[in-house]
């Protein structure tokens, strides 16, 4: 295919559609799914989601794909293909639906998070940088563990579906990538406590008692009244803080800010 990847797009495309297949029969995509697809690229991911009858909403920003989609995609007649800005897209009209998708790696976070706050969506499976999969189920003590890996793991079920080699990309990217399940619990979290990790983890090297009343603007003794209330040591190191913790840290400075 002659087409010119926009670095600035984030475009990696997959072509192996044998490889994207066998992505689909792990992640179990029924005829009776919806599927919401960010970045159709090339249309492999879209075409081994066609395959099996399942509705799909395909959104792609770049207008240039639209001929080399429509040819690849023309004989499913279960694919709407939208040509707009995933991150300015609004799919609360949607019905209940998956999210299955190879992610541009610069809006990996927002997006992630755009989707976990969307009620109608169950589920992500999402196809990211592989450290960036490594962040979101690594677990408290790990020096990967931080603000994204606590706001995944309590709004849903995190796991790595599968590695994916670079190799596999055209053009190869630098890194691989691996396709990351989040599986919702139907417990969002608010902005707070979004806003509380952010400024916690931001002084991940300092004690909790630091790091929380820097993040909260409030005096050290203040601080350390939310952590014992919470049952939280405030010597440990925000990366020793299981994310039930956080919960619960966060609940209680409302109390107090």
């Amino acid at each position: 295919m002659e087409f010119e990847y926009k670095k600035s797009l984030g475009q990696n495309f997959i072509y192996d559609i044998g490889f994207l297949r066998s992505v689909v029969k792990k992640l179990n995509v029924q005829s009776t799914d919806v599927v919401v697809e960010i970045g159709a690229g090339a249309g492999t991911l879209t075409q081994a989601l066609a395959e099996t009858k399942c509705q799909i909403y395909s959104l792609e920003i770049d207008q240039r794909l639209k001929p080399i989609l429509n040819q690849r995609l023309s004989e499913y007649k279960n694919i709407n293909l939208i040509f707009a800005d995933a991150l300015q897209y609004d799919f609360n009209y949607l019905p209940k639906f998956r999210l299955i998708a190879n992610v541009p790696y610069y809006i990996t976070t927002p997006l992630i998070m755009q989707f976990l706050a969307l009620p109608n969506c169950c589920e992500l499976n999402v196809l990211v940088a592989e450290e960036v999969a490594e962040r979101i189920v690594s677990s408290s003590g790990n020096n990967l563990y931080g603000a994204l890996s606590v706001s995944c793991q309590l709004q849903a079920e995190c796991r790595i579906l599968e590695t994916v080699p670079r190799g596999l990309f055209t053009p190869q990217p630098k890194v691989d990538s691996a396709f990351v399940c989040l599986k919702k619990n139907d417990q969002p979290i608010d902005s707070k406590i979004e806003k509380l990790l952010k400024g916690i983890f931001a002084a991940r090297r300092k004690t909790m008692i630091n790091a929380l009343s820097r993040a909260i603007n409030v005096d050290k003794t203040v601080a350390e009244q939310i952590l014992a209330e919470a049952k939280v040591d405030a010597n440990l190191r925000p990366e020793q803080i299981t994310p039930t913790e956080y919960a619960k840290i966060c609940a209680i400075s409302h109390k107090y800010c």
